[in-house]
């Protein structure tokens, strides 16, 4: 059966929706990340510019991928990235997926400085598809990324302190914005924010900041996106079903209440997470107070970062369930020449936004 490639439409949203949800990814714990209750819609909400792609095998459809499309800063310049995601065969459909050069060539746009995308650990199938296509795609490592998912009620080794922690207001907005770009561009990936409209369903109401002399000195935001897209357990596996056997126990040692199978995960996500020069002081007494914040509405939040991020230690020291992906650098062959290259000493990609 001849197999087609071409832009997704709206229509085509709950074909995309069914492939996302033809299987989860692999491993002690199945997780299933889908886009209800329109994938089509879901990724439109996505900030910048986001095209979406399907493969056919005559009416019906058995792929999908999508590429997004924002401002990042790359070694403190402003450039354009493209983020490949949602890349999935419905797992019912026994033929290949078609995503062969033609499709391939439909990702790439001369005026896209880099492009990037993210691989679960897990997930062997993605990998041994991307050793497969070498000659027409490069996937450079570039980093390995840690999604931790963690009590409100952990202990933070928090300094006595005389700063001030408080909910951003809208007079704060352009400090605030400046703030964050200022901090942000010493970062690859980071986003370039000229306005939080930009993302969906996010405002100044979500952010908190904490100052010093009237300075902001570091900040995030509270980011709940379930609205649109949403992590949902399958199955518990190996250890995973031992752990919630022994979850009331866990629990008192500062680990998350599992959630059941084959129910939504309701949390935000600790967003844009920065402090003035990755000051560790300022970033733990962040810490320390917006989780109390977190659990008067939630039971968990998560946060994602590279291993090579200077807080990074500081999440992995805390009881929490976390899984490994890796961030891969994608070049083409026929690419433009002189593409921005990314740190992998120096990058952090807002886990909100993969």
């Amino acid at each position: 059966m001849s197999e087609l490639k071409c832009k997704a439409s709206a229509t085509d949203g709950r074909e995309i929706l069914q492939i996302l949800e033809s299987s989860a990814a692999k491993g002690n714990i199945e997780l299933l990340y889908t886009r209800r209750p329109d994938a089509y819609e879901s990724y439109m909400k996505e900030s910048g510019e986001a095209r979406v792609f399907v493969s056919k095998a005559g009416d019906r459809t058995i792929g999908t991928c999508a590429e997004i499309i924002r401002e990042v800063y790359i070694n403190g310049e402003i450039c354009k990235a493209a983020y490949i995601c949602g890349l999935k065969k419905d797992a019912a459909y026994n033929g290949g997926i078609g995503f062969g050069a033609r499709f391939i060539r439909e990702l790439w746009r001369d005026d896209i400085d880099c492009y990037y995308c993210s691989v679960v650990s897990d997930n062997k199938d993605a990998q041994k598809m991307f050793k497969k296509s070498t000659r027409i795609v490069s996937m450079k490592p570039i980093t390995e990324y840690t999604t931790f998912i963690l009590n409100t009620k952990i202990k933070v080794r928090s300094p006595i302190h005389d700063l001030t922690f408080r909910k951003a207001t809208e007079n704060d907005l352009k400090t605030l914005i400046e703030f964050l770009n200022k901090q942000g561009r010493k970062n690859d990936l980071f986003p370039v924010i000229t306005s939080l409209e930009q993302f969906h369903n996010l405002t100044h109401e979500n952010f908190y900041i904490l100052s010093k002399d009237n300075q902001i000195v570091a900040t995030a935001a509270l980011w709940n996106q379930t609205g649109y897209k949403q992590y949902v357990v399958k199955k518990y596996r190996k250890i995973m079903k031992l752990a919630c056997i022994a979850n009331p126990i866990l629990s008192l040692l500062g680990y998350i209440k599992l959630p059941k199978e084959n129910v939504t995960l309701d949390f935000p996500m600790l967003s844009f997470f920065v402090s003035e020069n990755d000051n560790p002081k300022y970033y733990r007494i962040f810490l320390n107070e917006v989780k109390r914040e977190v659990s008067k509405k939630y039971k968990m939040f998560v946060i994602g970062l590279p291993k090579k991020h200077f807080a990074w230690p500081i999440f992995k020291s805390m009881p929490s369930i976390h899984f490994d992906t890796t961030i891969y650098e994608v070049t083409f062959p026929w690419g433009k020449q002189g593409c921005k290259k990314i740190s992998a000493d120096n990058i952090y990609p807002e886990c909100a936004l993969l």
